[in-house]
């Protein structure tokens, strides 16, 4: 459907289609914790849970420990999974941090200038997701979904099934 452009509004605004919003894509129509088969919209995978099956492994990136890997293979633009944790300020970020970087383990994701992502306790297995800056093979989108931000991890080019999923931390030393 269209809901995967920018000729979507709802896409356009960084947000995905509500069915109390968006009455004409059919968004939300399939069942949840699978895959979309007969709605036009392809722009509900968060509020319904539509992720791909991932597989927990050592990670093939240098002292990383481990890393999630794609049981199938993904398609380019094809929502992976969400990245969940407890919200924190930047304040407690930094507090945090200080601990994380003397462990060499960090899971914090900078969802606003004022907002934390920290998946270290209350994370989902995406919080393994290694950092590569030269050769990533997924992408992070901060989206609305229901009024709040939420981060949701998006295939950049067709991945091979048991590929490592790598995205660009893209660390932001201005925040």
């Amino acid at each position: 459907g269209q809901c995967g452009t920018n000729s979507c509004p709802c896409f356009a605004a960084q947000r995905e289609c509500d069915p109390d919003l968006c009455h004409n894509c059919g968004a939300c129509t399939d069942p949840p914790n699978r895959p979309a088969t007969t709605q036009r919209c392809r722009n509900d995978n968060i509020s319904m849970r539509r992720h791909c099956h991932l597989l927990l492994a050592e990670s093939g990136v240098q002292n990383a420990g481990w890393g999630i890997y794609t049981k199938n293979f993904l398609k380019k633009g094809t929502f992976v999974h969400e990245y969940i944790g407890e919200l924190i300020s930047q304040e407690e970020a930094e507090r945090r941090g200080v601990l994380y970087d003397k462990m060499n383990r960090s899971y914090l994701f900078n969802l606003t200038s004022d907002t934390v992502i920290d998946a270290s306790r209350k994370g989902n297995k995406m919080k393994f997701s290694n950092h590569s800056g030269d050769k990533p093979n997924c992408y992070a989108k901060i989206l609305t979904v229901n009024g709040d931000s939420r981060v949701g991890l998006f295939a950049r080019e067709d991945i091979e099934p048991q590929t490592e999923i790598l995205f660009d931390y893209a660390y932001d030393l201005s925040m």
